[in-house]
Protein backbone atom coordinates (compact mmCIF):
# COMPACT_ATOMS: atom_id res chain seq x y z
CA UNK A 1 0.00 0.00 0.00
CA UNK A 2 1.83 3.42 -1.12
CA UNK A 3 1.20 6.34 1.76
CA UNK A 4 -1.14 8.22 -0.81
CA UNK A 5 -3.83 5.34 -0.43
CA UNK A 6 -2.87 4.77 3.32
CA UNK A 7 -3.79 9.02 3.36
CA UNK A 8 -6.54 8.32 1.72
CA UNK A 9 -8.30 5.57 3.50
CA UNK A 10 -7.38 7.51 6.66
CA UNK A 11 -9.30 10.50 5.68
CA UNK A 12 -12.50 8.66 4.87
CA UNK A 13 -12.18 7.01 8.03
CA UNK A 14 -12.21 10.68 9.92
CA UNK A 15 -15.01 11.79 7.74
CA UNK A 16 -17.13 8.91 8.55
CA UNK A 17 -16.67 9.29 12.12
CA UNK A 18 -17.07 12.96 12.09
CA UNK A 19 -20.63 12.60 10.16
CA UNK A 20 -21.87 9.49 12.71
CA UNK A 21 -20.94 11.86 15.37
CA UNK A 22 -22.52 14.84 13.96
CA UNK A 23 -25.71 12.71 13.93
CA UNK A 24 -25.70 11.78 16.84
CA UNK A 25 -25.11 14.66 18.56
CA UNK A 26 -28.99 15.60 16.53
CA UNK A 27 -30.35 12.59 17.66
CA UNK A 28 -29.25 13.57 21.72
CA UNK A 29 -30.35 17.42 20.96
CA UNK A 30 -33.38 16.18 19.84
CA UNK A 31 -33.35 16.60 16.07
CA UNK A 32 -34.10 13.54 15.00
CA UNK A 33 -36.18 12.87 11.97
CA UNK A 34 -39.22 14.81 13.18
CA UNK A 35 -37.07 18.12 12.40
CA UNK A 36 -38.45 19.07 16.35
CA UNK A 37 -36.59 18.69 19.51
CA UNK A 38 -38.45 15.93 21.42
CA UNK A 39 -38.47 18.46 24.27
CA UNK A 40 -41.00 20.42 22.58
CA UNK A 41 -43.52 17.32 22.18
CA UNK A 42 -43.63 17.12 25.91
CA UNK A 43 -46.65 18.69 27.69
CA UNK A 44 -46.49 20.78 30.80
CA UNK A 45 -47.40 18.59 34.02
CA UNK A 46 -50.12 18.93 36.59
CA UNK A 47 -52.56 17.07 38.91
CA UNK A 48 -56.23 18.74 39.25
CA UNK A 49 -55.11 21.88 37.60
CA UNK A 50 -51.80 22.56 39.89
CA UNK A 51 -48.96 22.82 37.29
CA UNK A 52 -45.91 21.40 38.48
CA UNK A 53 -42.00 20.04 36.85
CA UNK A 54 -41.08 16.80 36.26
CA UNK A 55 -37.25 15.50 36.32
CA UNK A 56 -38.50 11.65 36.21
CA UNK A 57 -41.47 9.48 35.15
CA UNK A 58 -42.20 5.86 35.64
CA UNK A 59 -44.92 3.90 34.36
CA UNK A 60 -46.33 0.07 35.14
CA UNK A 61 -47.99 -1.85 32.82
CA UNK A 62 -49.17 -5.60 32.12
CA UNK A 63 -51.46 -8.08 32.66
CA UNK A 64 -53.13 -9.75 35.77
CA UNK A 65 -51.96 -12.98 36.29
CA UNK A 66 -52.65 -15.48 39.20
CA UNK A 67 -49.29 -18.20 39.29
CA UNK A 68 -50.24 -21.16 40.30
CA UNK A 69 -47.74 -23.66 41.56
CA UNK A 70 -48.31 -27.46 42.22
CA UNK A 71 -46.73 -30.20 44.39
CA UNK A 72 -44.08 -31.98 42.61
CA UNK A 73 -44.49 -30.10 39.31
CA UNK A 74 -41.49 -28.07 37.76
CA UNK A 75 -43.64 -25.40 35.96
CA UNK A 76 -46.51 -23.56 36.93
CA UNK A 77 -49.62 -22.72 35.61
CA UNK A 78 -49.99 -19.12 35.02
CA UNK A 79 -53.63 -17.81 35.16
CA UNK A 80 -54.55 -14.44 32.76
CA UNK A 81 -57.05 -12.33 34.85
CA UNK A 82 -57.23 -9.48 32.60
CA UNK A 83 -54.93 -6.14 31.86
CA UNK A 84 -53.70 -5.57 34.76
CA UNK A 85 -54.41 -1.34 36.31
CA UNK A 86 -51.81 0.82 35.18
CA UNK A 87 -49.36 2.91 37.30
CA UNK A 88 -47.87 6.29 36.75
CA UNK A 89 -45.07 7.13 39.69
CA UNK A 90 -43.87 10.68 39.00
CA UNK A 91 -40.75 12.83 40.79
CA UNK A 92 -40.67 16.24 40.35
CA UNK A 93 -40.52 19.61 41.65
CA UNK A 94 -42.11 23.45 42.39
CA UNK A 95 -40.42 26.12 41.78
CA UNK A 96 -40.77 29.64 42.75
CA UNK A 97 -41.34 31.56 39.67
CA UNK A 98 -40.79 28.95 36.78
CA UNK A 99 -39.66 30.68 33.38
CA UNK A 100 -41.80 27.03 32.48
CA UNK A 101 -45.14 26.80 33.72
CA UNK A 102 -45.39 29.84 36.17
CA UNK A 103 -46.77 29.45 39.74
CA UNK A 104 -46.10 32.43 41.63
CA UNK A 105 -44.49 31.70 45.17
CA UNK A 106 -43.42 28.11 45.49
CA UNK A 107 -45.40 28.49 49.43
CA UNK A 108 -48.39 29.12 47.16
CA UNK A 109 -48.07 26.27 44.96
CA UNK A 110 -47.09 23.97 47.89
CA UNK A 111 -50.59 24.79 49.50
CA UNK A 112 -52.66 24.61 46.04
CA UNK A 113 -50.59 21.07 45.52
CA UNK A 114 -51.60 20.17 49.18
CA UNK A 115 -55.30 21.14 49.01
CA UNK A 116 -55.55 18.68 45.25
CA UNK A 117 -54.11 15.75 46.81
CA UNK A 118 -56.30 15.80 49.47
CA UNK A 119 -59.36 16.35 47.56
CA UNK A 120 -61.51 13.30 47.61
CA UNK A 121 -62.39 11.02 44.65
CA UNK A 122 -60.20 10.29 40.98
CA UNK A 123 -58.82 13.37 39.57
CA UNK A 124 -57.21 14.32 36.00
CA UNK A 125 -53.30 13.77 35.73
CA UNK A 126 -51.59 15.66 32.82
CA UNK A 127 -48.87 13.01 32.14
CA UNK A 128 -45.49 14.87 29.93
CA UNK A 129 -45.81 12.24 27.54
CA UNK A 130 -49.13 10.01 28.12
CA UNK A 131 -51.18 13.18 28.11
CA UNK A 132 -54.18 13.37 30.08
CA UNK A 133 -55.18 10.37 32.83
CA UNK A 134 -58.03 9.98 34.86
CA UNK A 135 -56.09 8.64 38.38
CA UNK A 136 -56.53 7.75 41.97
CA UNK A 137 -53.64 8.95 43.84
CA UNK A 138 -52.15 6.28 45.88
CA UNK A 139 -49.29 8.40 47.50
CA UNK A 140 -48.01 11.80 47.85
CA UNK A 141 -44.33 13.14 49.11
CA UNK A 142 -43.00 16.54 49.63
CA UNK A 143 -39.24 17.65 50.56
CA UNK A 144 -38.18 20.67 52.01
CA UNK A 145 -34.27 21.08 52.01
CA UNK A 146 -32.23 23.62 52.96
CA UNK A 147 -29.84 23.97 50.76
CA UNK A 148 -33.05 23.55 48.23
CA UNK A 149 -34.21 27.35 49.30
CA UNK A 150 -37.29 28.20 46.60
CA UNK A 151 -37.65 24.84 45.27
CA UNK A 152 -39.41 21.91 46.85
CA UNK A 153 -39.34 18.41 45.71
CA UNK A 154 -42.41 16.12 45.07
CA UNK A 155 -43.28 12.81 44.35
CA UNK A 156 -46.51 11.05 43.12
CA UNK A 157 -47.83 7.29 42.94
CA UNK A 158 -50.87 7.44 40.86
CA UNK A 159 -53.23 4.53 39.56
CA UNK A 160 -55.67 4.18 36.80
CA UNK A 161 -59.17 5.03 37.93
CA UNK A 162 -62.08 2.66 36.80
CA UNK A 163 -65.83 2.95 37.94
CA UNK A 164 -67.28 1.94 40.65
CA UNK A 165 -69.24 -1.99 39.03
CA UNK A 166 -72.11 -3.00 41.47
CA UNK A 167 -73.01 -6.31 40.67
CA UNK A 168 -76.12 -6.50 38.26
CA UNK A 169 -79.44 -8.05 38.35
CA UNK A 170 -81.37 -8.86 35.28
CA UNK A 171 -84.74 -10.29 34.68
CA UNK A 172 -84.92 -13.82 33.06
CA UNK A 173 -87.40 -12.58 30.12
CA UNK A 174 -87.92 -16.00 28.46
CA UNK A 175 -89.70 -17.37 32.46
CA UNK A 176 -91.15 -14.46 32.23
CA UNK A 177 -92.87 -14.72 29.04
CA UNK A 178 -93.78 -18.88 30.23
CA UNK A 179 -95.33 -17.09 33.59
CA UNK A 180 -97.36 -14.84 31.85
CA UNK A 181 -98.79 -17.29 28.88
CA UNK A 182 -99.38 -19.54 31.85
CA UNK A 183 -101.58 -17.00 33.24
CA UNK A 184 -103.49 -16.21 30.32
CA UNK A 185 -104.34 -19.78 30.37
CA UNK A 186 -105.78 -19.73 33.35
CA UNK A 187 -107.62 -16.53 33.15
CA UNK A 188 -108.82 -17.36 29.40
CA UNK A 189 -110.15 -20.89 30.53
CA UNK A 190 -111.94 -18.68 33.70
CA UNK A 191 -113.62 -17.02 31.65
CA UNK A 192 -114.76 -19.88 29.24
CA UNK A 193 -115.99 -21.68 32.30
CA UNK A 194 -117.75 -18.97 33.46
CA UNK A 195 -119.91 -17.57 29.85
CA UNK A 196 -120.23 -21.28 29.34
CA UNK A 197 -121.39 -22.78 32.54
CA UNK A 198 -124.03 -19.45 32.62
CA UNK A 199 -124.75 -20.41 28.53
CA UNK A 200 -125.53 -24.55 29.37
CA UNK A 201 -128.39 -23.83 31.14
CA UNK A 202 -130.27 -23.03 27.96
CA UNK A 203 -130.60 -26.81 26.66
CA UNK A 204 -128.93 -29.07 24.25
CA UNK A 205 -129.09 -26.06 21.51
CA UNK A 206 -125.57 -24.45 23.20
CA UNK A 207 -123.96 -27.91 23.40
CA UNK A 208 -124.29 -28.31 19.75
CA UNK A 209 -122.80 -24.52 19.29
CA UNK A 210 -119.86 -25.36 21.21
CA UNK A 211 -119.75 -28.90 19.64
CA UNK A 212 -120.02 -27.34 15.98
CA UNK A 213 -117.43 -24.46 16.86
CA UNK A 214 -114.76 -27.00 18.23
CA UNK A 215 -115.25 -29.15 15.13
CA UNK A 216 -114.41 -26.26 12.97
CA UNK A 217 -111.13 -25.48 14.51
CA UNK A 218 -110.44 -28.59 14.56
CA UNK A 219 -110.74 -29.23 11.24
CA UNK A 220 -108.81 -25.95 10.26
CA UNK A 221 -105.58 -27.09 12.87
CA UNK A 222 -105.65 -30.61 10.94
CA UNK A 223 -105.81 -28.70 7.90
CA UNK A 224 -102.71 -26.46 8.64
CA UNK A 225 -100.62 -29.58 10.57
CA UNK A 226 -100.81 -31.69 7.78
CA UNK A 227 -99.64 -29.08 5.31
CA UNK A 228 -96.90 -28.35 7.50
CA UNK A 229 -95.64 -31.81 8.22
CA UNK A 230 -96.13 -33.50 4.65
CA UNK A 231 -93.14 -34.75 3.47
CA UNK A 232 -91.90 -31.58 0.97
CA UNK A 233 -92.07 -29.06 4.01
CA UNK A 234 -90.62 -31.69 6.24
CA UNK A 235 -87.33 -31.61 4.03
CA UNK A 236 -86.74 -28.35 3.70
CA UNK A 237 -85.66 -28.38 7.20
CA UNK A 238 -82.65 -30.90 5.87
CA UNK A 239 -79.08 -29.24 5.80
CA UNK A 240 -78.17 -28.55 2.47
CA UNK A 241 -78.94 -27.40 -1.09
CA UNK A 242 -82.41 -29.03 -1.37
CA UNK A 243 -83.11 -27.84 2.11
CA UNK A 244 -81.78 -24.10 1.45
CA UNK A 245 -83.82 -24.34 -1.67
CA UNK A 246 -86.72 -24.79 0.23
CA UNK A 247 -86.83 -23.72 3.66
CA UNK A 248 -88.41 -20.03 4.46
CA UNK A 249 -87.20 -19.72 8.05
CA UNK A 250 -84.29 -20.88 10.56
CA UNK A 251 -82.01 -23.27 10.37
CA UNK A 252 -82.46 -27.32 10.34
CA UNK A 253 -81.88 -30.36 11.93
CA UNK A 254 -78.48 -31.86 10.72
CA UNK A 255 -79.45 -35.36 12.26
CA UNK A 256 -82.80 -35.29 10.14
CA UNK A 257 -83.38 -38.68 7.54
CA UNK A 258 -86.40 -38.66 5.70
CA UNK A 259 -87.03 -42.19 7.51
CA UNK A 260 -87.03 -40.31 10.82
CA UNK A 261 -89.01 -37.68 9.61
CA UNK A 262 -91.96 -40.33 7.99
CA UNK A 263 -91.83 -41.29 11.51
CA UNK A 264 -92.01 -38.24 13.33
CA UNK A 265 -94.32 -36.30 11.29
CA UNK A 266 -96.82 -39.33 11.57
CA UNK A 267 -96.63 -38.96 15.11
CA UNK A 268 -97.69 -35.64 15.48
CA UNK A 269 -100.45 -36.16 12.96
CA UNK A 270 -101.76 -39.04 15.30
CA UNK A 271 -101.34 -36.71 18.28
CA UNK A 272 -103.17 -33.69 16.78
CA UNK A 273 -105.67 -36.13 15.65
CA UNK A 274 -106.12 -37.86 19.09
CA UNK A 275 -106.52 -34.40 20.57
CA UNK A 276 -108.71 -33.10 18.53
CA UNK A 277 -111.11 -36.25 19.16
CA UNK A 278 -110.65 -35.17 22.62
CA UNK A 279 -111.79 -31.61 22.16
CA UNK A 280 -114.60 -32.88 20.33
CA UNK A 281 -115.93 -35.42 22.85
CA UNK A 282 -115.47 -32.80 25.88
CA UNK A 283 -117.58 -30.72 23.73
CA UNK A 284 -120.54 -33.04 22.96
CA UNK A 285 -120.31 -34.44 26.87
CA UNK A 286 -120.46 -30.54 28.19
CA UNK A 287 -122.24 -29.97 31.19
CA UNK A 288 -122.43 -27.38 34.09
CA UNK A 289 -119.88 -29.79 36.06
CA UNK A 290 -117.89 -30.40 33.07
CA UNK A 291 -117.06 -27.51 31.44
CA UNK A 292 -113.50 -27.08 32.96
CA UNK A 293 -112.83 -30.65 31.51
CA UNK A 294 -113.70 -28.91 27.82
CA UNK A 295 -111.40 -25.46 28.17
CA UNK A 296 -108.88 -27.85 28.88
CA UNK A 297 -109.16 -30.16 26.03
CA UNK A 298 -109.69 -26.94 23.92
CA UNK A 299 -106.22 -25.62 24.94
CA UNK A 300 -104.61 -28.82 25.19
CA UNK A 301 -106.15 -29.55 21.47
CA UNK A 302 -103.56 -26.01 20.48
CA UNK A 303 -100.58 -26.77 22.52
CA UNK A 304 -100.87 -30.35 20.36
CA UNK A 305 -101.01 -28.34 16.93
CA UNK A 306 -97.60 -26.10 18.69
CA UNK A 307 -95.79 -29.26 19.30
CA UNK A 308 -96.32 -30.95 16.28
CA UNK A 309 -95.13 -28.44 13.84
CA UNK A 310 -91.27 -28.47 13.97
CA UNK A 311 -90.49 -25.41 11.28
CA UNK A 312 -91.01 -22.08 13.48
CA UNK A 313 -92.44 -20.39 10.02
CA UNK A 314 -95.37 -23.07 9.93
CA UNK A 315 -96.28 -23.28 13.84
CA UNK A 316 -96.76 -19.09 14.04
CA UNK A 317 -98.40 -19.47 10.64
CA UNK A 318 -100.68 -21.59 12.56
CA UNK A 319 -101.21 -19.89 15.58
CA UNK A 320 -101.81 -16.65 13.61
CA UNK A 321 -104.39 -18.28 12.23
CA UNK A 322 -105.60 -19.55 14.92
CA UNK A 323 -105.33 -16.32 17.19
CA UNK A 324 -107.28 -13.93 14.77
CA UNK A 325 -110.28 -16.41 13.38
CA UNK A 326 -113.88 -15.24 15.67
CA UNK A 327 -116.84 -16.82 15.04
CA UNK A 328 -120.06 -14.35 16.81
CA UNK A 329 -122.57 -16.54 15.18
CA UNK A 330 -123.92 -17.20 19.15
CA UNK A 331 -122.15 -15.99 22.25
CA UNK A 332 -121.51 -20.25 23.04
CA UNK A 333 -119.58 -20.28 19.41
CA UNK A 334 -118.54 -16.71 20.27
CA UNK A 335 -116.79 -18.18 23.85
CA UNK A 336 -115.25 -21.29 22.22
CA UNK A 337 -113.68 -19.11 19.50
CA UNK A 338 -112.42 -17.06 22.42
CA UNK A 339 -110.28 -19.44 23.95
CA UNK A 340 -109.02 -20.66 20.99
CA UNK A 341 -107.61 -17.70 20.16
CA UNK A 342 -106.17 -17.15 23.56
CA UNK A 343 -104.70 -20.64 23.58
CA UNK A 344 -102.93 -19.77 20.40
CA UNK A 345 -101.45 -16.12 22.05
CA UNK A 346 -100.29 -18.13 24.52
CA UNK A 347 -98.35 -20.69 22.68
CA UNK A 348 -96.86 -17.75 20.07
CA UNK A 349 -95.68 -15.95 22.84
CA UNK A 350 -94.03 -19.22 24.35
CA UNK A 351 -92.93 -20.27 20.66
CA UNK A 352 -91.27 -16.67 20.71
CA UNK A 353 -89.68 -16.88 23.86
CA UNK A 354 -87.37 -19.41 21.96
CA UNK A 355 -86.65 -18.35 19.29
CA UNK A 356 -83.69 -16.76 18.59
CA UNK A 357 -83.89 -13.87 16.60
CA UNK A 358 -80.99 -13.20 13.69
CA UNK A 359 -80.76 -9.45 13.29
CA UNK A 360 -82.25 -6.24 15.03
CA UNK A 361 -84.29 -5.63 12.70
CA UNK A 362 -86.15 -9.20 12.86
CA UNK A 363 -86.43 -8.51 16.76
CA UNK A 364 -88.32 -5.90 16.35
CA UNK A 365 -90.68 -7.09 13.51
CA UNK A 366 -91.32 -10.41 14.97
CA UNK A 367 -92.14 -8.29 18.27
CA UNK A 368 -94.60 -5.85 16.62
CA UNK A 369 -96.55 -8.84 14.65
CA UNK A 370 -97.07 -10.88 18.00
CA UNK A 371 -97.88 -7.26 19.86
CA UNK A 372 -100.50 -6.27 17.29
CA UNK A 373 -102.13 -9.97 17.29
CA UNK A 374 -102.11 -9.45 21.40
CA UNK A 375 -103.68 -6.02 20.85
CA UNK A 376 -106.51 -7.00 18.92
CA UNK A 377 -107.59 -9.73 21.83
CA UNK A 378 -107.20 -7.16 24.42
CA UNK A 379 -109.99 -5.41 22.95
CA UNK A 380 -111.89 -7.89 22.75
CA UNK A 381 -111.07 -8.88 25.88
CA UNK A 382 -112.35 -5.66 27.01
CA UNK A 383 -115.52 -4.89 24.72
CA UNK A 384 -116.68 -8.71 26.51
CA UNK A 385 -115.77 -8.08 30.14
CA UNK A 386 -113.37 -10.49 30.22
CA UNK A 387 -111.50 -8.95 33.17
CA UNK A 388 -109.09 -11.34 34.18
CA UNK A 389 -108.24 -12.38 30.67
CA UNK A 390 -107.80 -8.61 30.10
CA UNK A 391 -105.26 -8.21 32.55
CA UNK A 392 -103.77 -11.40 31.92
CA UNK A 393 -102.90 -10.25 28.20
CA UNK A 394 -101.74 -6.86 29.46
CA UNK A 395 -98.86 -8.63 31.71
CA UNK A 396 -98.03 -11.12 28.37
CA UNK A 397 -97.78 -8.07 26.06
CA UNK A 398 -95.60 -6.40 28.32
CA UNK A 399 -93.42 -9.67 28.99
CA UNK A 400 -93.13 -9.90 24.94
CA UNK A 401 -91.55 -6.48 24.42
CA UNK A 402 -88.98 -6.58 26.96
CA UNK A 403 -87.81 -9.95 25.72
CA UNK A 404 -87.64 -9.26 22.21
CA UNK A 405 -86.79 -5.49 22.76
CA UNK A 406 -83.45 -6.30 25.21
CA UNK A 407 -82.70 -9.29 23.15
CA UNK A 408 -82.71 -7.74 19.88
CA UNK A 409 -80.59 -3.93 21.24
CA UNK A 410 -77.80 -6.69 21.31
CA UNK A 411 -77.93 -7.56 17.96
CA UNK A 412 -76.83 -5.90 14.25
CA UNK A 413 -78.93 -3.99 12.20
CA UNK A 414 -79.36 -4.93 8.43
CA UNK A 415 -78.24 -2.73 5.71
CA UNK A 416 -78.54 -2.61 2.44
CA UNK A 417 -76.10 -4.39 0.40
CA UNK A 418 -75.62 -3.43 -3.17
CA UNK A 419 -73.22 -4.39 -6.34
CA UNK A 420 -72.77 -3.78 -9.74
CA UNK A 421 -73.29 -7.14 -11.03
CA UNK A 422 -73.43 -10.47 -9.51
CA UNK A 423 -70.61 -12.05 -7.22
CA UNK A 424 -69.78 -15.28 -5.56
CA UNK A 425 -71.06 -15.20 -1.93
CA UNK A 426 -67.30 -15.85 -0.67
CA UNK A 427 -66.16 -12.63 -2.33
CA UNK A 428 -68.97 -10.76 -0.94
CA UNK A 429 -68.61 -12.29 2.70
CA UNK A 430 -64.94 -11.19 2.50
CA UNK A 431 -65.83 -7.70 1.54
CA UNK A 432 -68.19 -6.76 4.23
CA UNK A 433 -66.81 -9.02 6.73
CA UNK A 434 -63.32 -9.63 6.47
CA UNK A 435 -64.52 -13.16 6.87
CA UNK A 436 -65.41 -15.91 3.96
CA UNK A 437 -66.65 -17.91 6.76
CA UNK A 438 -69.62 -16.32 6.68
CA UNK A 439 -70.30 -16.71 2.92
CA UNK A 440 -73.32 -19.05 4.06
CA UNK A 441 -75.18 -16.31 6.49
CA UNK A 442 -75.14 -14.47 3.07
CA UNK A 443 -76.82 -17.46 1.06
CA UNK A 444 -79.14 -17.86 3.93
CA UNK A 445 -80.51 -14.05 3.63
CA UNK A 446 -80.85 -13.96 -0.35
CA UNK A 447 -81.65 -16.74 -1.10
CA UNK A 448 -79.43 -16.56 -4.74
CA UNK A 449 -80.24 -19.29 -7.80
CA UNK A 450 -76.44 -19.96 -6.99
CA UNK A 451 -74.13 -18.89 -4.44
CA UNK A 452 -71.74 -17.82 -7.32
CA UNK A 453 -73.98 -15.45 -8.56
CA UNK A 454 -75.62 -13.41 -5.35
CA UNK A 455 -78.35 -10.87 -6.25
CA UNK A 456 -77.05 -7.19 -7.08
CA UNK A 457 -79.29 -6.20 -4.03
CA UNK A 458 -80.16 -7.77 -0.89
CA UNK A 459 -80.61 -6.97 3.30
CA UNK A 460 -77.40 -7.97 5.36
CA UNK A 461 -76.30 -7.76 8.64
CA UNK A 462 -73.93 -4.87 9.54
CA UNK A 463 -71.63 -6.30 11.10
Amino acid sequence: MTIRTAYSALTNNIDRATSAAARLGMDLAGAGGTGAPWHSRLRPASFRGVPFGVIASDAQFGRRVAVHEYPYRDSVWVEDLGRGPRRYSLTGFLVEDSQVYGGGPVLTQRDRLQRAVEAAGEGELVHPSLGRKSVALLRFREVQRHEGGRVIEIAFQFIEAGRLLYPGSATDTMKAIQDAADKLGLAAAADFIKKVGALIQRGAAIIRQVVGTVSFYVRMVLRFVDDATNLYNAVRDLPGSFGRFLKAFGGGRSGSTLTALKASTAANRAAVAKAGVAATTAAAATTASSVAGTASAIQAHVAAAAAAIAAPADRVRLLQAVATAEDRSSPASAAVAGLYRRAAIAELARAVAHYTPTSHDDAVATRDRLVSVIDAEILRAGDEGDDATYTALRLLRTAVVTDLTERGASLSRLVPVTSAAPMPSLVLAQRLYQDAARADELVDRAQPIHPAFMPTSFQAIAE
